[in-house]
């Protein structure tokens, strides 16, 4: 075997550490260049497929659920003012520390999983829970510690409420007063059950159980009223937007659409953002390809919904998923392989 001299190696490694360099940049600008404005459009580039996004409260974050496989992903805080996007999991996630107190059930510590719905929870200045509907090893609300400090963020793995006998695959969760969480439980595509579903409620000290009248065709995105007596729920499959009444279900109304609505957010004034899609759907799960995505908002009293804006099928950003306001903006997440969150004024 032949001996690089002392000479031969520093020289080998400036001129591989200059190609990597080369590599990188390039690499960046191409990224940069295909970032540009489409149909009115701004891009924040380097998040995969997010699926889910929301404000967090009194900060200058944002959280995204990213997505790669059906068994991995990645979770995102993005600026909102410098728009810089940062992996907080799995990549730079802190040491996972298991709180057995509050998620004593929950068998073991994971960090391979597909985010999916979010949600926040504010604990005291600068601290969160953060609620991640996650697949893969395991079907189950993973939990974590969300804290800023000094304007960074960090994430760590703190617990899980696996799903219980019956539900095939969670899609949204809510906060709750009290420590409690409400998710959407839909079929997937290919399951005998696809058209049917369910909304379930968790405490620690109850476990699961079925919210009364919550049954209806593809329950998808889901938000709670601020004192938590009134969940509104997404019938993806039923082309409908329902308001349910924890404390009175006869007191529940619903809202029919053309639309199949996805995620549900709370804006800024007190309404509530829907992305949705013109699918054509079937209560049985039935659905065509959509040919653009509706960003809407309903009024929370009456479920009245007017249009936001609509954006058509795009090569960089096939298909939205989420919208919430960001200051004067509008983002939207969105999966089907893109790599971006869209932005418009």
């Amino acid at each position: 075997m032949e001996v690089l001299s002392s000479y031969e190696k520093n020289r080998l490694t400036v001129i591989f550490t200059g190609f990597l360099f080369l590599y990188f940049l390039s690499a960046t600008i191409n990224a940069q260049e295909n970032c540009n404005t489409i149909e009115g459009l701004e891009f924040i580039c380097g998040v995969n497929q997010a699926e889910d996004l929301l404000r967090v409260p009194n900060s200058n974050f944002v959280i995204a659920s990213g997505r790669i496989s059906d068994t991995e992903g990645q979770i995102y805080a993005i600026d909102k003012n410098s728009r810089a996007v940062s992996e907080l999991f799995p990549l730079n996630a802190l040491e996972a520390k298991h709180d057995t107190e509050n998620f004593g059930s929950c068998p073991t510590s994971i960090n391979v999983f597909q985010p999916h719905g979010i949600s926040i929870r504010e604990m005291g200045q600068n601290s969160y829970l953060l609620y991640v509907v996650g697949h893969g090893y395991r079907e189950a609300i993973e939990v974590f510690h969300l804290e800023i400090n000094d304007d960074l963020p960090s994430l760590q793995w703190v617990g899980c409420v696996e799903a219980p006998d019956g539900v095939e695959r969670f899609n949204a969760v809510t906060v709750l007063p009290n420590s409690k969480i409400a998710v959407t439980h839909l079929p997937p595509s290919g399951s005998p059950n696809r058209g049917s579903g369910e909304v379930w409620e968790w405490s620690n000290s109850d476990g699961w159980e079925i919210v009364e009248g919550s049954q209806m065709p593809g329950p998808n995105g889901i938000v709670a009223s601020s004192d938590g007596s009134t969940l509104f729920v997404a019938a993806y499959l039923g082309t409908s937007l329902k308001k349910l009444s924890l404390q009175d279900s006869s007191r529940s109304i619903q809202a029919e659409t053309i639309y199949s609505i996805d995620n549900i957010r709370w804006s800024d004034e007190g309404e509530l953002l829907l992305a949705a899609h013109d699918r054509d759907c079937t209560p049985r799960g039935g659905c065509s390809n959509s040919s653009a995505t509706h960003l809407l908002r309903a009024n929370p009293t009456n479920l009245e919904i007017e249009t936001i804006r609509v954006i058509p099928v795009l090569d960089v950003f096939p298909v939205g998923t989420v919208v919430i306001d960001v200051d004067d903006e509008y983002w939207v997440g969105g999966i089907a392989g893109t790599d971006r969150i869209a932005i418009f004024r």
